[in-house]
């Protein structure tokens, strides 16, 4: 393309993401507002500050292709427009997600179910529909004639969504174990990751009756179990794409769950809110079991950070840990190429991946234990 073609393209983009930015920060502070009940001074800024992301965002994926692997020559792979365009946008949803989350984590410490599932049905929606907006890797192909070569592919439960198919256990039609799996967890999800929305009593949680059949809880179950069964028979590429989201929220949300109940038997009390699972659950359908063992191994030094400088300069006694796991989601994504390269290697070896998973759960158990004897001292 010509140098004018590339500036025409760069303004039509740039425009195009401040639209959009606009309208994200609007929905986000909106939905917010709507959950607090009043609005905030920080509102306009926030829109603002989002059209700002928006483009820089826009920049970063699309005009710069900075997420996809570099070739020999040292250039990115070369992917579709729509493809960039489409994982961009995603992206863009997953930050509101994200955003939100740490607003209200940081103002009320508590997640809303709100976002966390809404942001698990939209990570599963969009990757059923568009299998390819997922973080992008390189691949071997080894060829006959010629020497091996990298190849763009897409980050799966086994590695490359192309490249790597899934074992019989976790694939679509005509194997039920893959159906199964998908289901046990979206019913896992749904049991503890969701609550009523019309019933505020335990005991009415399992009540039949006309108002229990329209609750929206039983209709996403459901629906999502129908769902779940079409993409399953039609198999290929959307379930292998679902599977993989499934296995990163069960993975994810598993981990946090785990070091949640040691760290809290540990201490005495309540080491985590349960929020945080939630959170990565969402994290895990967006990003895949991979990136969220770096997710929660990157929030270790981020809270910590955050934990020390709260508690001894502004002497907070509670410390969310939900804007150390969006802040770090956030910065995997943006920093995926240099990531995926530095650490894949550490995905191959299953011993090492053992290891690896040690090292995450001490250091965050650590790190929770020291957070929980400055706020003492506090």
């Amino acid at each position: 393309m010509n140098g004018l073609t590339l500036f025409v393209i760069s303004w039509t983009g740039s425009v195009c993401a401040i639209i959009l930015g606009i309208v994200f920060g609007r929905l986000l502070t909106l939905s917010v507002k709507q959950l607090i009940g009043e609005s905030s001074r920080y509102d306009r800024l926030i829109e603002f500050l989002f059209s700002g992301v928006a483009v820089a965002l826009w920049y970063w994926e699309v005009y710069s292709v900075q997420l996809a692997p570099l070739a020999v020559n040292g250039k990115p792979l070369i992917e579709s427009h729509s493809t960039l365009l489409l994982r961009w946008l995603s992206h863009l949803i997953f930050l509101s997600c994200l955003a939100a989350a740490t607003w209200i984590d940081l103002r009320f410490k508590v997640i809303p179910d709100w976002i966390t599932v809404s942001g698990v049905l939209l990570g599963l929606i969009l990757f059923s529909l568009f299998p390819g907006i997922g973080l992008p890797i390189g691949c071997i192909h080894e060829r006959s004639f010629a020497h091996p070569e990298l190849v763009l592919d897409i980050l799966s439960m086994t590695g490359g969504l192309y490249s790597n198919p899934s074992p019989p256990l976790l694939s679509g039609y005509p194997y039920a174990t893959g159906l199964g799996i998908s289901l046990v967890i979206f019913v896992g999800w749904w049991f503890f990751c969701t609550t009523p929305f019309f019933h505020s009593h335990d005991k009415q949680r399992f009540s039949f009756s006309k108002q229990t059949l329209l609750e929206p809880r039983n209709i996403l179950l459901a629906v999502g179990t129908l769902v779940l069964g079409i993409i399953w028979y039609l198999n290929g590429e959307r379930f292998d794409a679902i599977q993989s989201s499934m296995i990163g929220l069960f993975v994810s949300a598993g981990l946090t769950w785990g070091v949640r109940e040691g760290a809290s038997r540990a201490m005495g009390q309540e080491a985590m809110g349960f929020g945080d699972v939630t959170l990565m659950a969402m994290i895990g359908v967006w990003l895949g079991w991979q990136p969220a063992i770096l997710v929660f191994f990157f929030a270790v030094f981020i809270g910590l950070f955050h934990g020390l400088f709260g508690l001894l300069l502004r002497r907070e006694n509670e410390l969310p840990y939900g804007p150390s796991l969006c802040l770090a989601a956030a910065t995997i994504i943006i920093c995926w190429r240099f990531v995926w390269v530095s650490t894949s290697g550490f995905f191959i070896d299953p011993l090492l991946l053992v290891f690896v998973l040690g090292i995450v759960v001490l250091l965050t158990t650590i790190s929770l234990w020291l957070l929980q004897l400055v706020r003492a001292k506090n």
